[in-house]
């Protein structure tokens, strides 16, 4: 069966890979620079998803600091670096990516990480021989929520907003997706927060990518 959709565009931490742990040894590497209280994982994945400047910027409020996050930053951005290509992809990822670019299927990944720490990753996972376009969280004056990068990227790749798929596990894809107009196939892994799945409005839930195969477009 062909794959109902021409361009695909997945959302990268907490769809793609697991990249929990290296974004919190990074935020409490930072934190330590500081002199500041270290948080666990547990804490520091309800942070994720908003790109990094408002992940840090919850760390330090939450660790009572009122510093000037244009001064956290560069310090941050540096531990970043350090840790960026230690998340994993998840099982079956780079086979699924494989199998749509097999049919001819566009594949884009829009993430709210800066752009420059998006291909290293993408290509040490073995991801980037399949991805077509990508957009970070600095790439354009907006970033999810707003589905200005997803309307980008489907003009980019040539391909009908209507054809369209985005493939995410947050509030911030959801919304992405649905003020772009693009359908939208939810992972119930990752790092959704509170999101209610369910009303969601999503074509589909998968709880492993593979699953992405198998969907087909409603009527």
């Amino acid at each position: 069966m062909a794959f109902p959709y021409s361009l695909v565009i997945f959302d990268l931490d907490g769809t793609l890979v697991d990249s929990v742990k290296d974004i919190a040894e990074s935020v409490n590497r930072t934190l330590r620079d500081w002199k500041l209280p270290t948080r666990d994982e547990a804490t520091i994945e309800r942070w994720i998803g908003e790109g990094s400047r408002r992940l840090i910027t919850y760390a330090f409020r939450d660790a009572g600091s009122d510093a000037d996050i244009d001064d956290v930053m560069p310090g941050f951005l540096v531990h970043y670096k350090e840790t960026a290509l230690d998340a994993v992809a998840y099982d079956g990822v780079v086979d699924t990516l494989a199998a749509l670019h097999a049919q001819g299927v566009k594949v884009a990944v829009c993430t709210n990480k800066n752009e420059e720490f998006v291909r290293p990753l993408l290509e040490v996972r073995g991801m980037l021989p399949y991805v077509d376009g990508i957009v970070g969280g600095n790439t354009m004056p907006e970033r999810k929520p707003s589905g200005v990068p997803l309307t980008w990227l489907a003009n980019q790749a040539g391909v009908a907003v209507a054809d369209t798929l985005m493939v995410g596990d947050s509030e911030s894809d959801m919304l992405a997706a649905h003020d772009a107009g693009t359908a939208l196939v939810m992972v119930t892994y990752g790092y959704r927060k509170e999101l209610d799945l369910a009303s969601a409005g999503a074509v589909a839930l998968i709880d492993r990518m593979p699953d992405l195969l198998g969907i087909t477009r409603p009527r």
